[in-house]
């Protein structure tokens, strides 16, 4: 019933640690390489969406204002149709809150083109400007 205790060779322990050690290395990495991937989506800022939206909303609301009331003030005083003004090529009211000034400033254009096609009172292809016969 009793048996003698059996004493670990030193084969056994030199292979039990090198075990010991390797899973906690694997395990470490595990743990690296998780911190790493966790802090680049945590990085990703939701708020580039929303700011991006914000931009192309806030860039196309000002730009059709400013273009209905271009091409309305062109139409009033008899001038030729040409929303490609220095107007339609600036950002005006750009603030950097709302996001990427390049996404806002193609909203502008898009916006104040419709706002001017609107404002003089003429919309549809048959009214292009002539840079756009090219």
């Amino acid at each position: 019933m009793n048996e003698p205790k059996r004493h670990a060779s030193a084969m056994e322990v030199t292979m039990v640690r090198s075990t010991l050690w390797k899973n906690i290395r694997i395990a470490a990495l595990a743990a690296a390489v998780s911190l790493a991937f966790g802090s680049v989506a945590w990085g990703y800022d939701r708020d580039d969406y929303y700011r991006h939206d914000e931009a192309r909303d806030h860039g196309f609301r000002n730009g059709y204002q400013d273009g209905q009331r271009a091409g309305q003030y062109d139409a009033d005083r008899g001038r030729r149709f040409n929303f490609k003004n220095d107007d339609w090529e600036d950002s005006r009211r750009f603030e950097r809150w709302m996001g990427s000034k390049g996404d806002y400033k193609h909203a502008y254009r898009d916006g104040y083109e419709q706002g001017y096609r609107r404002g003089y009172g003429r919309s549809g292809d048959r009214y292009r400007d002539r840079d756009e016969r090219r």
